[in-house]
């Protein structure tokens, strides 16, 4: 069995510490087990992490509710918690500590970060702080700040050990390990020992490359020989920085000065990494730790990192490579206008707001807490699932016994398959756990954009993408409208041809900035509405039309290359290990919200505090993400496979995210969860006995019918889980609950959740009829079986008329099933109202669950789950004419062309996996169409409920 790469790297002389702390992390034996097997030697510690642990979990609940009755105020209750938090870990780290000699097992504590400005107010309350943790392996953390020098040089001094945060530059650096040293030196002077005063100055490395590649990047775009010099440095400074204050620090601790105070017990104050986590997606994720492996020093990472380097890492000696190259890179920067004492000055003041920001959150949190600690609270997530609750719970032990919320964090993916090519899969698609983490670091960036689009005088944004790429900015658009200091967001996911020459009615197109988002960078409707645009604006600007175009893609892709080709105002690369379905909290969600003017990193911290509630030291019964895919995988084994959404109607888009969540991932090899959203509410006596029912309800906004209709629904033995809401920024923490829960149910069914095996086949059938377009042979498609009025009706067998068609497709209903229709029409009010009407009719007459979705975008959501989940589904397959149709530029057909493909490859599909499906062609009058086949399908309904009471 190959060794454990991070115990490899001790054996080679760096200690790895975790740059994590929660209260359950030590009470669940997780922080045990890292140092039993992974030789994890130390925790460092900071107000963000601690926001996020307490904001984000019942960890601390009880303790605040002790607290707030014995009169405590808000800082005595967070000094007590963190402090309790420090003195837990540092007694695990103990033994470490012993068996070192002092060198490891250390947990760090921070100052206030409001006080990073100040020397003696630091000094007073690192004194405080030491006596308080009263444990010899415990960090007092003080910022590298020109008011911190003097405080770290005092500390030592009275023999307090220090671990130096936010340190970037190589000057600030030296002058940092003269305080440590004048600190020993001056112990020594008053004849006190300095055998176990310890320190390390924390290198912050990840920030530098996110900064000074953004200050590359527009070098880059400034001609070839500009690329050619910025390209070479690009992702290269960090490191760049690492090994030669390394080099520095040989050279400080090889004096004459060290030596003497060597000689007393003296110990060398060791380079720590920190911001080692990696927030490039081009880069590896364990850049920050392969590359900087070498003796006497620290590497402190964050679970993803620690999990990834144990999982693929390559412990080496590295640090010491390529110095001199190294210090070459360094000396380029200034001649490309890039001087680093500028860089890690900006650093410094945002490393401090990023520390002040989360403190002020946190202390806002716990004054909130504190106020209700004496009151009785309503859980944010309650299950009533009547009989079924004891199998959920025997669900829940068993998850517990597999060890299941461990193995997920650490990205096992024999939780979901055994097969190898599955499991390859499996691993490239679970990078959305820890996506809000790196989003998190370039939120000031994407602010950074807004300013330069909105300077740049652009009035709206239209964003392009299909399925995963448009769902979560369509949710954002639909739920936050009219944003103050925001660019209005259209979300463009249809060949329609009506809505793509409505949009290019209503946008002005020289001020409207055009997002092409595809992950594979080939989704046929994205390139197609991006191309489009593209003439129009080039129509108008000339070659300038690319400034008013945005790529979102992985690295690599065609679309990547058209951006770079086209000059493309900005291309984003998200992280490669995202599938599109789990990427709202990625740049393909986050970057249309920062453009409609939402707050992002807020977005960003709620759902840190779900990703904290969810973590991998949370028990299963208390994690809410884990429990709720337990509830909908074992009520989908007892036949509640209808996962019907009760939304209020401000997040009613909601819904439609978590469709393509749940159908996409779950539906495949004859299983899946069946997503019912913005069905009409129905009397109880409607519903089968095959749902399962969620309901949404968001604090201080009232509900009254619906929230009867939940209680109604519970009254008459309906399972009900409810969710509650702060607001509609907690959609954010949905996204991620909702991604646990999924990923929990499919393990539970034994489906591989990260993959869409029959997507692509709808895809291939419309290609090759696109293909006898392109050859002059049109669309072949089969000749009607009915013509009723302004219907054409197809289906496999004759019929008399359409009464006898309708009725016979209808009769093959069973409890159970639901009906699907699969709308290519254009989606506006009256068509929708129309659309609701049909389905209420349907759940009313046939008692079964109905879904609805327009065409093309069902395709990238539910049409997964209609071709490979089970065979339970009626599909009504609604087509219409086209009032007026819009061409392609350079393909052979037009989008109603490509849109009417896309319908019959489904079709097709749909056939070839023995579906029960009909089509209904409405004719040009879409609305004479739909009442038509309304009042045709409730003669048969009414005919059908006749014979059943007969």
């Amino acid at each position: 069995m190959p060794q454990n790469p991070l115990k490899k790297a001790t054996e080679l002389g760096q200690s790895i510490w975790l740059d994590f702390l929660r209260r359950h992390l030590v009470e669940s034996g997780e922080l045990q087990q890292l140092i039993n097997e992974d030789g994890l030697r130390g925790i460092t510690s900071n107000p963000s992490i601690f926001e996020k642990a307490i904001g984000g979990s019942d960890d601390y609940d009880e303790t605040i509710r002790a607290l707030a009755r014995e009169d405590k105020s808000v800082h005595d209750i967070y000094e007590a918690l963190t402090i309790g938090d420090v003195q837990a870990a540092a007694d695990r780290f103990q033994p470490v500590y012993e068996s070192t000699d002092g060198r490891d097992g250390y947990v760090s504590l921070e100052v206030s970060p409001h006080l990073a400005r100040k020397t003696k107010e630091t000094i007073d309350e690192a004194r405080r702080l030491w006596q308080a943790l009263d444990r010899p392996n415990v960090f007092i953390k003080v910022p590298a700040t020109r008011e911190g020098l003097p405080a770290i040089r005092q500390l030592i001094s009275e023999g307090i050990n220090v671990n130096v945060t936010l340190l970037f530059g190589l000057p600030r650096y030296r002058e940092v390990a003269n305080a440590y040293l004048s600190g020993l030196e001056d112990r020594v002077q008053r004849g006190e020992p300095i055998a176990r005063v310890a320190s390390v100055a924390s290198f912050f490395l990840s920030r530098i490359d996110v900064l000074v590649d953004l200050m590359l990047e527009e070098k880059m775009h400034a001609g070839k020989d500009a690329w050619a010099k910025a390209g070479k440095l690009h992702g290269q400074t960090a490191v760049a920085c690492a090994r030669v204050a390394y080099r520095i620090y040989k050279e400080i601790y090889a004096r004459d000065r060290f030596r003497d105070l060597a000689k007393k017990g003296g110990r060398t104050q060791r380079l720590l990494w920190a911001s080692t986590s990696t927030k490039n997606p081009n880069y590896s994720d364990v850049k920050y730790v392969d590359a900087l492996i070498g003796p006497d020093t620290v590497n402190t990472v964050p679970l993803e990192t620690l999990n990834a380097f144990r999982d693929h890492g390559h412990a080496a000696r590295r640090l010491e490579q390529h110095v001199d190259q190294a210090q070459s890179m360094l000396d380029d920067l200034p001649e490309l206008g890039i001087h680093l004492d500028q860089v890690t000055e900006q650093l410094v003041n945002e490393g401090i707001e990023k520390f002040n920001k989360p403190f002020d959150k946190l202390m806002e949190t716990l004054k909130s807490q504190r106020e209700a600690a004496l009151e009785e609270r309503a859980d944010r997530q309650t299950f009533k699932l009547g009989d079924a609750q004891q199998a959920v719970d025997r669900q829940m032990a068993a998850l517990k016994e597999s060890n299941f919320v461990q193995r997920l964090w650490r990205k096992d993916p024999t939780l979901w398959k055994r097969e190898p090519q599955a499991q390859e899969i499996i691993r490239k698609g679970l990078g959305w756990l820890h996506s809000s983490e790196t989003m998190e670091t370039h939120a000031s960036a994407l602010a950074d954009f807004v300013r330069e689009v909105r300077e740049a005088g652009f009035r709206h944004v239209v964003h392009m993408g299909m399925g995963g790429s448009s769902l979560a900015p369509l949710a954002f658009a639909r739920t936050f409208r009219d944003q103050e200091n925001g660019l209005p967001v259209t979300v463009l996911d249809t060949t329609d041809p009506d809505t793509i020459t409505d949009i290019e009615r209503r946008v002005p197109l020289e001020q409207t900035l055009f997002i092409v988002a595809s992950k594979s960078g080939t989704t046929a409707e994205s390139r197609a509405f991006g191309d489009y645009f593209y003439n129009r604006l080039r129509d108008i600007v000339g070659t300038r039309a690319g400034d008013d175009f945005v790529a979102i893609t992985d690295a690599g892709t065609p679309l990547a290359t058209l951006a770079q080709e086209l000059g493309f105002r900005r291309c984003f690369l998200n992280m490669s290990d995202i599938g599109g379905r789990y990427s709202a909290l990625s740049y393909f969600g986050l970057v249309p919200a920062a453009l409609q003017g939402l707050d992002v990193e807020e977005l960003i911290a709620r759902a840190l505090l779900m990703s904290h509630a969810c973590s991998s030291c949370v028990p299963v019964e208390r994690n809410p993400g884990v429990a709720l895919g337990a509830a909908l995988a074992e009520l989908a084994k007892r036949g509640r496979n209808k996962i019907t959404f009760l939304t209020p109607p401000g997040i009613a888009t909601l819904g439609m995210w978590l469709e393509q969540l749940l159908a996409e991932s779950t539906g495949k090899e004859g299983k899946g969860l069946i997503p019912v959203a913005d069905e009409p509410m129905g009397r109880p006596a409607t519903y089968g006995n095959d749902r399962l029912f969620i309901h949404f309800r968001v604090e201080q906004e009232v509900a009254p019918q619906l929230e009867a209709h939940v209680r109604a629904l519970e009254d008459a033995g309906q399972p009900v889980i409810r969710i509650v809401l702060h607001d509609h920024l907690d959609i954010a923490q949905e996204f991620f609950r909702w991604e646990i829960a999924t990923a929990t149910a499919g393990a539970i069914l034994g489906i591989n959740a990260f993959n869409q095996p029959n997507v692509q086949e709808s895809k291939d059938n419309t290609s090759r009829l696109l293909k006898s377009v392109r050859d002059n042979r049109g669309l072949s498609t089969d000749k009607p079986r009915v013509h009723e009025g302004p219907l054409m009706m197809y289906a496999k067998e004759e019929a008399a008329d359409g009464y006898h068609l309708l009725e016979r497709f209808f009769s093959q209903a069973q409890a159970g099933d639901y009906v699907a229709l699969m709308a290519y029409v254009t989606e506006e009010p009256t068509t929708q109202d129309r659309l609701e009407s049909l389905r209420s009719r349907i759940r009313d007459g046939l008692h079964l669950a109905t879904t609805l979705g327009y065409g093309p975008r069902f395709l990238h959501s539910t049409g997964q789950l209609h071709k490979g989940g089970p065979n339970n589904g009626l599909f009504i397959q609604l087509t219409a004419d086209e009032a007026k149709d819009v061409d392609i530029p350079d393909r052979p057909y037009s989008f109603g062309t490509l849109r009417k493909a896309q319908a019959l490859g489904d079709l097709q599909a749909l056939r070839k996996h023995g579906r029960r499906v009909i089509r209904v062609h409405l004719g040009r009058d879409v609305s004479a169409g739909l009442d038509a086949f309304g009042n045709l399908m409730a003669t048969v309904l009414e005919g059908a409920v006749s014979s059943a009471s007969a």
